[in-house]
């Protein structure tokens, strides 16, 4: 069975809040387009710290939403998080999602980011669509980390791509999956899906320290591999946290896929 490469705990949980704030306005603008609202029971596998989840749960209220997740840790403080922001509309249970499987059970069925790190996702894909309830709709998202570039060039972030994808590679995932969602929807025998792209872009903000905070949070399963040592990770994080602070570099970053398919009613 694949493994997650990028740790996880309290630290993993602190860099989960900077994606949720950056990537959050496109992931708004998807589920808008792919008609989520009130009423609508959903699920989110993979949820980690669940800060997509309660957003999920503001927009379906009064319905539920269950939050799904590996890690104890980053669910604790989703709870803890929910509890501060008096959303009682949500849950988080820990499950390995190899063992879920939740027939006609959902409105909506979502994923952000996850099957990159698994090894047979379109297995998953079938699961997630046969949890659809009639004129119910399953939306995923991931990311084709070959957009991630520079200009002018920067070897800290050529270090942080080639090294996270032959981590990922390894432990029996595709760093590149974003672009191959289309074709997988098809090949799981989901009808053909709506798609938008989008590319974020950076010469300062939080989304810049992405990188870093990636291979910093990967560096464990880089180093248990052999791809790279610790000097060459320890150099490279220099460099990244240089590049943060250059506002004249251009940061493209990863390509992000947004793809909705409707059960028909």
């Amino acid at each position: 069975m694949e493994r997650y490469v990028i740790s996880g705990g309290r630290r993993g949980y602190d860099r989960l809040q900077v994606l949720a704030r950056e990537r959050w306005p496109t992931t708004a603008a998807l589920l808008a387009r792919a008609g989520l609202k009130s009423g609508m029971k959903v699920a989110d596998l993979g949820c980690g710290g669940g800060q997509v989840t309660m957003e999920l749960a503001r927009i379906v209220a009064p319905a539920h939403v269950t939050g799904f997740d590996m890690d104890e840790v980053k669910l604790a403080l989703a709870r803890e998080a929910a509890a501060e922001r008096g959303i009682d509309n949500v849950e988080f249970r820990a499950m390995n999602l190899h063992d879920w499987r939740e027939p006609d059970a959902y409105g909506a069925v979502y994923t952000r980011f996850v099957l990159q790190h698994l090894r047979q996702p379109i297995e998953i894909l079938i699961r997630m669509w046969e949890a659809v309830r009639p004129g119910g709709v399953l939306i995923v998202e991931d990311a084709d980390f070959d957009g991630w570039e520079s200009h002018p060039k920067s070897a800290a972030l050529d270090f942080f791509l080639r090294t996270y994808a032959e981590a990922i590679r390894r432990s029996g995932g595709d760093h590149s999956i974003g672009r191959k969602l289309y074709a997988m929807f098809l090949e799981a025998g989901i009808p053909r899906p709506e798609l938008t792209l989008t590319q974020p872009v950076y010469l300062e903000g939080e989304g810049k320290s992405l990188p870093w905070s990636t291979l910093e949070a990967s560096a464990g399963s880089i180093l248990a591999e052999n791809i790279a040592s610790r000097a060459e990770i320890d150099a490279a994080l220099d460099g990244l946290s240089k590049l943060i602070d250059d506002t004249e570099t251009l940061v493209l970053g990863p390509r992000l896929f947004h793809l909705w398919s409707r059960r028909p009613a």
